[in-house]
């Protein structure tokens, strides 16, 4: 460089000349302003970003500690002695909840181990992870596999972002990550690690529809999971990165890959030592694990009594606790609630056992199916078929065609030509598309119910095997014509209740009609006379129902059927055939069980109660399933029906269902060709209705209808094997007085005791206030003239005296020794004066004898002819008993039947 005088003068002329101090300051003003700019981006960047932080921070959830608490378990149902029958489960509720101290440590350091080896350390963020993870994200090129989230971040995952459906882009991502990490942080400053790792062992899915370690513990091992070992315990903890991937069912190879993972983390990291992570490597787990695969799905299908428990429960939830239909769902089969069910396993299992016994059945026994077809045809359309389109398609040629066949091959054989006979060329039965249930034929279903809680102690809703939940239940959800049990509710008991009658009342059973001109006939075609309402019970007879029903009135017994909790009654039901059970929708077995169970409890209903409580998750008593009553009849009605119904069991149509060893009051009952067959009877401790028949109302031979009274005494007697015996309590105002059975009123001695038939004294019960006060009005002892018929003078040469019955039928059993209208009322004209030579009078018999002179009738006849029968030429009236035609009793409403009794 030139460090003259000359040189340094220009170099200084050029550093100060005009141009180059004009470069100088805008090269200074450019390099402020890009500091200023930079500084303002910085600025401005760094607000803009703490302004998206604070936006997805302040978008983050609201949360409270009940957000962070897993939602959806799985309910449990328990029978009376507190032991699990069943287990509600919806897809992600399959949920039982464990407690940290339940949960074994070494399940706890599993999780850790795997999962989040600084849990206990950092503050819900874990720094050295999310570095880590980055750093071999970069270094693999960008592939971030590795996750960086902590215990406190899955669960909030689990638990609070469960709307978070959509992660497609890094800035979603992103976004949620911050909340989550922020929550984290928040969550920690609120509650202990112990509270934390609770509720996440209680919210990972680890497979098979199991949602926290206790459900995957007894899934997977069939036990608590306080009992698992360390090896089972490393399993369990496998799963839960890729359920799929690492189910120990279906990928056990993969599975133990990630186990022996988890137990050397649990042994680097100082939770284990050498020798437990040798045992547990060396334990040959997943042996253990398929059996229990097989258990579960047998045990998935929900029993009848389930079925039904849980229609009462959601429809409790929605009408006492204000649900809707989907809130109440929701709470049945993901809330975790523990319900305590009336159902008592040991019952429940005689019934089982007793309505699946061939031996209990006519040997006669179907099947029947339930069919579903489904055909593309040549067009490409689609055609639906069912067993009752193939009803329909036989029984249009063929108007007795059934599908009820001898055997399942015979059924499938029909099948078979059904789908012969609708398939034409280019049909093809598309995939799933056929599907085939058999049926045995007779069906029958059976309720038991303790009376005085109004629990169903036990329910069967359908004989065979059940296959899946919620099929049809018989016991509840199927209507039937009640037949004749109906008899004592809707006729006898509001006729003694407040009908003005008792036991000892009498009905003329002879031939008769409804009000519409329908004729009517007993089930043994054969006519009493005058009967009384015990006997009419006992023997179960229809003319003297009705005749009852009509005095009272059917409104009355209408009231009294709704009272006894029937819900399916209409308002056309409201006349005489009500009597037999003639109705038009029939009633279910469960509201038949609890009609008969409000007499067995003195007269008090009980509404049929499947469950006792229920708790909520938390333990909380959510319902409180008090017993729902109201009286229904006085304590004296219910006592002396069930009296009469003891006659029922010991002497009338129920004998067979007698086992011996314990009070029974009953009654049976058929519809009209023997469709539906019923024994509604119960004891001092329970109540049980047993109904059979063919699902498709088919009708049954004779003969064969006895199979639920041999159900019903094999499942009684059962039940009552090792109870001791009680008789019915007879209340404090029943009385007893002596009446006659042809009057129902009190003993004329000499004539009701005279009958040419046998005395027809009694003693019956009733209620106080309401015996007889009047004497027998049907009896009477008058001398008729051979010769007339008419009312003997003391002229008449040829006399005969006796007892006769009056106001009675000539077509029944009282024809033979009625007292004619005409011989009642009119004196013999032939023998006005005396002849000669005339016989010395008869001083024992009163010539002017009449139906008013009580005093008279009260003598003896001794005239030599008084104990023999009427002869026919004296009575005039006719004493033919000529059956009625045996269709005789079908109803004008053809959905109402008639009742008959074997």
């Amino acid at each position: 460089m030139n460090y003259g005088k000359n040189s340094t003068r220009k170099r200084e002329k050029e550093l100060t000349s005009k141009g180059t101090m004009i470069c100088k300051k805008f090269t200074i003003i450019f390099l402020k302003t890009l500091l200023v700019c930079l500084l303002a981006i910085f600025i401005i960047g760094g607000c803009a970003g703490f302004g998206i932080l604070k936006g997805v921070i302040d978008a983050a959830p609201e949360i409270n500690l009940d957000d962070a608490t897993p939602t959806g378990f799985l309910s449990t149902v328990l029978d009376t002695d507190e032991n699990q029958i069943a287990t509600l489960v919806a897809t992600g509720s399959n949920r039982v909840y464990a407690t940290i101290d339940e949960i074994p440590e070494n399940l706890q350091h599993a999780f850790v181990a795997i999962e989040d080896e600084r849990f206990y350390e950092h503050n819900g963020i874990d720094l050295k992870g999310i570095l880590r993870a980055g750093v071999k994200g970069i270094a693999s090129g960008g592939h971030f596999s590795e996750g960086a989230s902590t215990i406190t971040q899955q669960l909030l995952k689990n638990n609070v972002f469960t709307s978070w459906t959509s992660e497609s882009s890094f800035a979603d991502k992103l976004e949620r990550k911050i909340q989550e990490q922020y929550l984290a942080v928040q969550l920690e400053k609120k509650v202990s690690k112990d509270w934390i790792l609770e509720n996440y062992l209680n919210t990972i899915n680890l497979g098979q529809n199991t949602l926290g370690v206790q459900s995957a513990s007894r899934r997977y091992f069939n036990k608590d999971v306080s009992e698992l070992t360390l090896s089972e315990c490393a399993v369990i903890a496998a799963i839960t990165q890729n359920p799929s991937r690492f189910n120990p069912i279906s990928n056990p190879d993969k599975n133990k890959e990630r186990r022996d993972k988890v137990l050397n983390n649990m042994l680097t990291q100082g939770y284990i030592s050498q020798e437990e992570f040798d045992d547990a490597i060396a334990d040959d787990v997943y042996e253990r694990i398929q059996v229990v695969n097989t258990v579960t799905e047998e045990e998935s299908v929900t029993s009848y009594f389930v079925d039904e428990l849980t229609d009462q429960v959601i429809q409790d939830l929605i009408d006492l606790k204000g649900y809707t239909e989907t809130q109440a769902y929701k709470a049945l089969y993901n809330g975790g609630l523990t319900i305590y069910s009336t159902q008592n396993s040991a019952l429940q299992a005689i019934c089982d056992e007793e309505v699946n016994n061939a031996d209990n059945y006519p040997s006669n026994t179907k099947s029947s199916f339930s069919y579903r077809l489904t055909i593309e045809k040549a067009d490409g359309s689609f055609a639906n078929y069912s067993e009752q389109t193939m009803l329909s398609y036989y029984q249009a040629s063929n108007s007795d065609y059934s599908i009820n066949f001898a055997s399942i091959e015979d059924a499938q054989a029909a099948i078979d030509q059904y789908k012969a006979d609708i398939m034409e060329e280019g049909d093809k039965i598309v995939e799933n598309g056929e599907t085939v249930t058999f049926t045995l034929q007779p069906q029958a279903a059976l309720t038991v119910m303790n009376q005085q809680t109004g629990e169903v102690v036990a329910l069967v809703g359908g004989r065979g095997d059940k296959t899946a939940s919620k099929t049809l239940n018989r016991a509840t959800d199927t209507t039937r014509q009640p037949g004749s049990t109906f008899k004592i509710l809707a006729a006898y008991a509001p006729a003694l209740d407040s009908g003005g009658l008792t036991l000892a009342s009498v009905q003329d059973d002879a031939p008769y009609s409804y009000e519409n001109g329908t004729s009517l006939r007993n089930y043994d075609n054969s006519y009493r006379g005058f009967t009384t309402l015990r006997e009419a019970i006992t023997h179960s007879i229809n003319i003297v129902t009705v005749k009852t029903l009509t005095e009272i009135g059917t409104n009355l017994g209408y009231s009294y059927l709704k009272d006894f909790g029937f819900t399916t009654l209409v308002d056309d039901d409201n006349n005489q055939a009500l009597a037999l059970g003639g109705i038009t929708k029939g009633v279910t077995n469960l509201e038949l069980t609890a009609a008969y169970a409000t007499i067995a409890n003195q007269g008090t209903y009980i509404k049929p109660r499947f469950y006792t409580k229920i708790l909520d998750h938390d333990g909380n008593v959510l319902i409180d399933n008090t017993p729902q009553t109201h009286g229904v009849l006085k304590d004296s009605t219910a006592w002396l029906l069930t009296n009469a119904m003891e006659d029922v069991v010991t002497k009338g149509t129920g004998t067979a269902v007698n086992f011996g060893n314990m009070a029974i009051a009953g009654k049976t009952g058929t519809t009209t060709k023997n469709r539906d067959a019923l024994f509604a009877g119960f004891t001092p401790y329970y109540t049980c209705v047993v109904w059979g028949g063919y699902d498709d109302n088919t009708p049954q031979a004779s003969g064969t209808t006895s199979y639920p009274k041999a159900i019903w005494k094999a499942v009684m007697r059962r039940i009552h094997e090792n109870l001791e015996y009680q008789d019915f309590t007879m209340p404090g105002d029943i009385t007893t007085a002596t009446v006659c059975k042809k009057s129902g009123k009190l003993v004329v001695p000499g004539l009701c005791d005279a009958d040419p038939r046998g005395s027809m004294v009694s003693t019956e019960y009733f209620a106080e206030g309401t015996v007889p006060t009047e004497y027998c009005d049907h009896h009477v002892n008058v001398t008729i003239c051979a010769e007339s018929g008419m009312l003997a003078t003391e002229f008449c040469p040829n006399r005969v005296g006796g007892v006769y019955i009056t106001g009675g039928s000539p077509g029944s059993a009282d024809g033979p020794y009625l007292l004619s209208e005409n011989s009642a009322t009119n004196t013999c004209p032939l023998h006005t004066a005396p002849s000669a030579p005339q016989p010395a009078p008869d001083t024992s018999a009163d010539t002017n004898s009449s139906l008013g002179d009580s005093s008279k009738d009260k003598k003896k006849n001794n005239d030599k002819n008084s104990d023999k029968k009427p002869d026919k030429t004296v009575d005039k009236t006719p004493t033919t008993d000529k059956k009625p035609d045996s269709d005789s009793n079908n109803n004008s409403n053809s959905n109402q039947d008639d009742a008959e009794d074997e």
